[in-house]
């Protein structure tokens, strides 16, 4: 999915670890929540949901920590005082384009 709004960084900054933290600890996407990212982490949430109620543990696990690494890489970039798309993700944070 493309990005089709832009979030900037809020002053204070929002804390990356925190961010990771709750996608790590809760389900995949409240960390893109927390950093404002609420579609992508909607999207996260229901799909990590879905992996753990169809059993399917290894996928819930590897979305959550997925999700928590993208939290981060996210939060250092709005952190850093540079805006990101809400549907950007932590492959797409260091390219030129974005």
């Amino acid at each position: 999915m493309q990005s089709t709004s832009t979030i900037q960084p809020s002053n204070p900054p929002k804390d990356p670890i925190i961010a990771a933290v709750l996608s790590a600890v809760l389900l995949g996407g409240v960390g893109q929540l927390y950093l404002g990212q609420q579609k992508k982490g909607v999207i996260l949430i229901v799909v990590s949901f879905l992996a753990w109620c169809l059993s399917v543990g290894t996928l819930g696990w590897i979305i959550q920590l997925v999700g928590a690494y993208d939290a981060y890489v996210i939060g250092e970039k709005l952190k850093s005082g540079k805006p990101v798309g809400d549907m950007e993700f932590f492959w797409q944070a260091n390219s030129p384009s974005a």
